[in-house]
């Protein structure tokens, strides 16, 4: 058997005609790389970009761990109020907590010596939803005795700590 790998592949009933026709050759894969200075100077852009982008992610990243630290901690006196005995004391952190937050972000000369209306119109200005109710029971939990603490409503407890989390999560203070 003579016959090249062409002719075997070939049809018997084909005419002669076609029978010399050969594959038409494919071109060469097209090369993914830049072919102008242009894209590399695009790519080199895109690269600075999203370093530059994942560096400022990182800095706020490690910039408002205080407020994942201090939603943890709101998470744990959230825990403690559902136990009857711990009530009382778990009330009395949360103005603890509010104010080392607030230390964190803000500088302490301006933050630490606040009280009382002035303390309540700081959480106001840094985006707080401390309306009268609310701040008077951050006051009522900061100074009452614990007979006076043990009488707030399940209902004002929860919306305490609902401000309390808004407040942490969303707070801005100008420096």
């Amino acid at each position: 058997m003579n016959a090249s790998p062409l002719t075997s592949l070939t049809p018997a009933d084909t005419p002669a005609a076609l029978k010399p026709l050969q594959e038409l050759p494919l071109p060469e894969p097209v090369s993914w790389a830049p072919q102008t200075i242009g894209w590399a100077a695009v790519s080199v852009l895109l690269i600075v970009a999203a370093l530059w982008a994942a560096w400022m992610g990182w800095r706020r990243y490690k910039r408002e761990h205080y407020r994942r630290v201090a939603l943890a901690e709101l998470a744990d006196i959230e825990v403690a109020l559902s136990d009857a005995q711990r009530r009382t004391v778990a009330l009395a952190a949360i103005p603890s907590l509010i104010k080392r937050t607030s230390l964190a972000a803000a500088p302490r000369e301006r933050v630490a010596p606040l009280s009382g209306d002035e303390w309540l119109a700081f959480l106001k200005r840094t985006r707080g939803r401390f309306d009268e109710r609310s701040g008077a029971l951050l006051t009522l939990v900061s100074y009452a005795p614990a007979e006076q603490i043990a009488s707030i409503t399940p209902l004002e407890v929860e919306t305490l700590v609902s401000v309390t989390r808004d407040w942490i999560q969303r707070h801005h203070v100008e420096i």
